[in-house]
C-alpha cells in the first residue's frame, strides 16, 4: 500500500495548464519571441482559477 496522497485539484489544474503550454509551444511551432506572452496568459488563467476556487471555500 502506498502512503502517497491523491493529487489535489490545484495540482491537477496546474499540470493541465503546464501541459497546454508545452503543447502550444511544441506542436503549434510557436516562435520563441511569443513564449513570454504564452507564459503570462497561462499564469493568468491559473491564477484566475485559483482565486475562483478560493472563493468557493
Amino acid at each position: 500500500m502506498s502512503n502517497r496522497k491523491a493529487p489535489t485539484g490545484n495540482t491537477v489544474i496546474f499540470l493541465a495548464v503546464l501541459v497546454a503550454g508545452v503543447v502550444l509551444v511544441c506542436v503549434a511551432h510557436t516562435p520563441v519571441a511569443s513564449i513570454p506572452a504564452f507564459a503570462a496568459g497561462l499564469s493568468t488563467l491559473y491564477s484566475a482559477f485559483k482565486q475562483n476556487s478560493n472563493d468557493d471555500t
